[in-house]
């Protein structure tokens, strides 16, 4: 999927686009001052261009991400696996242990029940440093395997946005405003605002 986010729901920037084009093409956000009307956005007169993209249609259909996603899904099953049969050991191990408890030392008895928890406590790890924890194997391969994609998917955005002339593009699927015309950004102003 493309990577670039902006958090907010699909219906969320929907609206916001909507609001924004209103605003646009009404006049709405100016200020008639003494040298007349002045636009307070960034735009003066209608036309706000947008375009948006489906993203699962591109992550279906561009051959480089299916084929990331197969070798993530592969590693993935790989790593399943191993936590399977680490979990099938310790199983096996609970029934041994249950089943000669009668039998054995209870030194014996404590050394396996000791094994026991020591599997436990890797089969947990294994299991968070895999796929829980915020740096965990999957997210390594995934960034490896698919930021690459996302970084040409979303230069390839960029360009198009641009050659078509477009102010904002935004993805249907994930609700992600994925491309707004560098000439909308405010950011310098607020912070020469705030300085003053």
């Amino acid at each position: 999927m493309v990577s670039i986010r902006i958090y907010c729901p699909l219906i969320g920037a929907a609206a916001l686009l909507a609001i924004l084009a209103g605003c646009a093409a009404s006049g709405t956000g100016t200020s008639t001052g003494s040298g007349g009307r002045q636009p307070r956005l960034p735009w003066s007169s209608g036309g706000l261009k947008i375009g948006y993209i489906r993203s699962d249609v591109i992550t279906e259909k561009y051959p480089d991400y299916r084929d990331a996603d197969n070798a993530l899904r592969a590693d993935n099953r790989q790593w399943l696996a191993e936590a399977d049969r680490m979990e099938l050991e310790i199983q096996r191990k609970e029934t041994e242990l249950e089943e000669l408890r009668l039998i054995l030392s209870q030194e014996r008895r404590k050394e396996l029940e000791e094994e026991l928890i020591q599997d436990r406590r890797e089969l947990q790890s294994f299991r968070h440093q895999t796929w829980y924890d915020d740096n965990s194997t999957y997210i390594k391969r995934r960034r490896e395997l698919l930021e690459p994609i996302d970084a040409m998917v979303n230069d390839v955005i960029w360009r198009v946005a641009e050659e078509h002339g477009l102010d904002v593009v935004f993805d249907t699927v994930a609700g992600n405003i994925v491309y707004v015309k560098p000439a909308y950004d405010l950011t310098d102003q607020v912070l020469e605002e705030l300085q003053r």
